[in-house]
């Protein structure tokens, strides 16, 4: 018989993000647009663009399920019933909601989503040509996740070579806080609603929501923009006291601090609405006040060398002494390393009609970058968004005053990711690299963009490792069977 008197543990701690579950599932909304009556009634469809509104998308989890729910934009472009068949235009909205089954899910963790449209269709309805019934398909993506603090064995010296320690691909958490953030805002009702609804008297409710519109990593640091929409119930300040409803929007932009957070890494953001309340003040005027909690983590993958596999009688010692037990850690698996793609656009665009002709172009800026749309195909990562651009230019006036306008212009990019399959986790950033815009005529401005997108794809894989419970122990095994040929140490 070997002997082995004693074996140390040796363990490093790690906050490690684990997937709980994912999964993806399809959904069919259905809903109708309206032509409205200063637009002819339609003969025919042309086509139909749908847009997932991204400040209207939620999630609540629940046990063991998440439900989605969002806002899809619709642009139905389509004949006139007139001789000279003119093409029009019409805009509709349609919401959604679907439950998603997550088993292990609990409130406290997070959530990642990924939404996209794979069809679009609209018809006519045969009794009456001013309504357009939508069909679209979405897939839904769900991932949860919940960042752990585990003591991870990386050694047994003393142990011979009765374990195995091979490379592990961890999600760590790189740097993660929080903080709490007071918004108030003040409204006159007169003022805002064109005298159109009446003074409040007294606040009977308040309902509220936050959205988050745009998160940015700078060093040390993590910037969050969002908006709050309240809705309040109020009594009006009329003698027959009616009860009244408002909608309002507040935007808000705060950080949270990271010291080593770095321009490029991921960041995942939360904010959580921890009260609101809103109160009447004097001459019409309503103050709402709404506390946030805002969280943000940033996670890396790094490869750490874990030991995966103890000889049976060795496990069976260091169970006994309850100084380890084994775990299963639910990872994402990187497939790629971040590819990037640049992607040069020129667009042709116009000065609105309301705004003066240009004599010279001052600047062009990108104000926004939505990514409307991933699709991951066999290999591939196709990516659709669309930049929005503010152009600053001299109008073509004796006095030369200074305008602006915003264009939006589309984009997609392909990536390759070889071993990328539907139905993987994606995470992309996209950036502005350069902005140019110069004139094409008084009226026409040649707007050149080139932005980065750089995409990660990753995949849930299964990994048995051991957890230690006695940090730093030594623990006396004394008699051990001969050992385990199949046992080999890196």
């Amino acid at each position: 018989m070997s002997h082995i008197t004693k074996v140390r543990i040796v363990c490093q701690e790690e906050n490690v993000q684990q997937v709980i579950g994912e999964k993806t599932v399809q959904t069919v909304v259905r809903g109708t647009i309206t032509i409205p009556n200063e637009k002819p009634r339609a003969e025919q469809i042309l086509a139909v663009r749908a847009q997932i509104e991204e400040d209207e998308q939620e999630e609540d989890i629940i046990a063991d399920k998440v439900i989605i729910q969002g806002k899809l934009v619709l642009n139905v472009t389509f004949v006139a019933d007139k001789p000279d068949q003119p093409v029009h235009h019409v805009r509709g909205q349609i919401e959604f909601a679907e439950s998603v089954p997550i088993p292990g899910a609990r409130p406290d963790q997070d959530v990642v989503k990924q939404i996209t449209i794979e069809t679009v269709k609209g018809e006519l309805d045969p009794r009456d040509p001013r309504r357009i019934t939508v069909t679209v398909i979405l897939r839904i993506f769900v991932k949860v996740v919940e960042v752990e603090r585990k003591q991870l064995l990386i050694d047994l010296p003393g142990a011979e070579k009765r374990f195995r320690i091979e490379p592990v691909k961890l999600d760590i958490v790189k740097a993660m806080g929080k903080r709490q953030v007071a918004v108030s805002e003040q409204f006159d009702i007169l003022r805002l609603f064109e005298a159109k609804k009446p003074c409040p008297e007294e606040i009977l409710d308040t309902i509220t929501d936050v959205t988050i519109d745009k998160k940015e990593v700078i060093d040390g640091k993590v910037l969050v923009e969002g908006t709050i929409t309240v809705q309040v119930i109020y009594v009006a300040l009329i003698k027959s006291q009616p009860v009244h409803h408002a909608h309002f929007e507040i935007p808000f932009v705060t950080f949270v601090d990271l010291p080593k957070a770095r321009p490029g890494d991921m960041v995942n953001v939360q904010v959580r609405i921890e009260d609101a309340s809103a109160r009447v003040k004097d001459e019409c005027e309503i103050m709402i006040t709404v506390v946030l909690e805002v969280k943000a983590r940033i996670v890396k993958q790094i490869q750490k060398e874990l030991v995966v596999k103890i000889d049976q009688d060795l496990l069976q010692c260091l169970l006994l002494e309850q100084a380890i037990r084994p775990v299963t850690l639910f990872l994402d698996q990187i497939l790629n390393e971040e590819d990037m793609v640049q992607v040069t656009l020129r667009e042709i665009v116009t000065i609105p009609q309301e705004k003066p002709a240009a004599q010279k172009i001052l600047e062009a800026i990108v104000t926004d970058i939505e990514v409307t749309e991933t699709e991951v195909i066999p290999n591939k990562v196709i990516v659709r968004g669309v930049a929005t651009v503010k152009v600053v230019y001299v109008a073509d006036r004796p006095d030369q005053p200074v305008h602006a306008f915003e264009a939006e212009i589309p984009f997609t990019a392909f990536i390759d990711v070889p071993g990328a399959e539907p139905g993987v986790d994606v995470n992309v950033m996209v950036n502005a690299e350069f902005a140019q815009a110069s004139l094409d005529n008084d009226r026409r401005v040649a707007v050149k963009l080139v932005l980065r997108i750089t995409v990660r794809v990753a995949d849930i894989v299964q990994k048995r490792v051991f957890e230690c419970l006695r940090p730093s122990a030594v623990v006396e095994c004394p008699k051990l069977d001969p050992l385990d040929p199949k046992m080999v140490t890196t």
